[in-house]
This record gives structure tokens, C-alpha cells and sequence, in this order.
């Protein structure tokens, strides 16, 4: 799983990310430098105008049918293998598909009884552009649009740190992912591994995550996502 998105530069990368993702607008207040589950997260989707939008979305996706937010510390990564049959993100992958546009991610690992953060972004130095899914939740008034990742079996590179992660699409497949009109099932050849030669890994900054620890997901044996 993917539980933690890094954001260097943060003073500028409003810029670098609308140049880079070709939105309409910057984003002036961008999140915080690291972003967990539940955090919010830049997010690039088409709106009704046909052009890409970059807006801030509540990660942990929320569908529309939940009692409440708290699903969301359990929906915030979703399998590509089982996108077309799980009911949280079943109809999201059909109609509602966006990009999560952060510079790196994070994975913890285990050593000597301690998690170790590390940082995986491009060997490129670009932006990465994760698939992502969303939903919109509550009345009119005070609705929150979420958003999940969506993750793959990983690459020989992070498979020593966890058993998945994130879906990282090139910036050629971009159009046919946002695209509202596309078919799902033409869209699965898409959810692979990014080559693991052109991504480089490091310990993270630890000054940036002296707080932020690894999630531990409540269980919730009974719940079908």
C-alpha cells in the first residue's frame, strides 16, 4: 500500500504542477510538505468545461452512500485487481477517475524495530502522476470530494519495502484516464508496475517525518470494499 505523499518545494510546486498536469488554475494554498490518509491532496480531474482542473480532495475516498467519514481511514488505496468488483469503487472507476499529482511517495519499512520512512519518487526529477478515483459525500452544502489511489503488485525495486504500489501513469496515458467516456476495461492495461529503472528510492527526510508514522488501519473484518 501507499500511506504517505511527499511535496517538495511546496512554494512553487503550485506552479510546477499546473504547468506540468496542463490545469486550468495554480494552486495557491497548497497542502501540508507530507500528506497522510485523511490529509488533503492535490488532485487533477476534467470537469464539466472539458479542460483539467487542480483541486485539493480529502484522501480516503468517501462514496456516496457511507454513514459517515470514517470509512475513509480504509479506502484511501484501492487494488487495481478488484476495481470492477468492489462496491466503494466499482462506479468511481466507471465514471470518476483523476490523477493525484504529488513529487514522491512513502512506504515504511521495518528495521531493527523501528519503521524507517523511505522516499520513492522519478529518476526524472518530474512530478509523478498516481491513478486516482473520487467521489463526492454529504448534502450540497457541506459536501467533501475524496479521492483513493489506486495501487498494483510492485516492481523490483519496491518490492523490498512492501507487497504493493501506487499505479504511476506517464504522462501520454493521461487523457485516456480522465477521460469520462472511456471504458473501464479498456483502461486495466494501464494499472502495471512503473518500470523500477526510472525510479529511485532514499530515506526520507527525517525532519519531515518525525510525527508522521506509519498507518495502522482499524479491522473491519465484515466490511467488502
Amino acid at each position: 500500500m501507499c500511506s504517505a505523499g511527499y511535496i517538495a518545494s511546496r512554494a512553487k510546486l503550485g506552479r510546477e504542477v499546473s504547468e506540468f498536469f496542463a490545469t486550468i488554475e495554480e494552486m495557491a494554498n497548497l497542502p501540508r510538505r507530507t500528506i497522510r490518509p485523511t490529509n488533503e491532496s492535490p488532485f487533477v480531474r476534467i470537469e464539466a468545461d472539458g479542460h483539467r482542473h487542480l483541486r485539493h480532495f480529502h484522501w480516503g475516498l468517501i462514496p456516496f452512500w457511507a454513514k459517515d467519514r470514517k470509512i475513509a481511514y480504509q479506502t484511501f488505496n484501492a487494488r487495481s485487481e478488484t476495481l470492477t468488483e468492489k462496491p466503494t469503487f466499482r462506479e468511481p472507476f466507471r465514471k470518476r477517475r483523476g490523477i493525484l499529482a504529488w513529487t514522491s511517495y512513502v512506504e515504511w519499512r521495518e528495521e531493527d524495530k523501528k519503521n524507517i520512512p523511505y522516499e520513492f519518487s522519478l529518476a526524472s526529477g518530474e512530478p509523478i502522476g498516481f491513478a486516482g478515483l473520487w467521489d463526492v459525500w454529504g448534502p450540497p452544502e457541506s459536501q467533501v470530494e475524496s479521492c483513493t489511489m489506486v495501487t498494483t503488485v510492485p516492481n523490483e525495486l519496491a518490492v523490498d519495502y512492501q507487497d504493493r504500489m501506487p499505479v504511476i501513469l506517464r504522462p501520454e496515458d493521461w487523457d485516456a484516464w480522465l477521460d469520462p467516456e472511456a471504458k473501464p476495461a479498456d483502461l486495466l492495461a494501464l494499472l502495471v508496475p512503473y518500470p523500477a529503472s526510472e525510479m529511485i528510492v532514499e530515506h526520507a527526510d527525517p525532519d519531515d517525518f518525525k510525527r508522521l508514522k506509519a498507518v495502522k488501519l482499524p479491522v473491519a473484518p465484515t466490511l467488502e470494499f
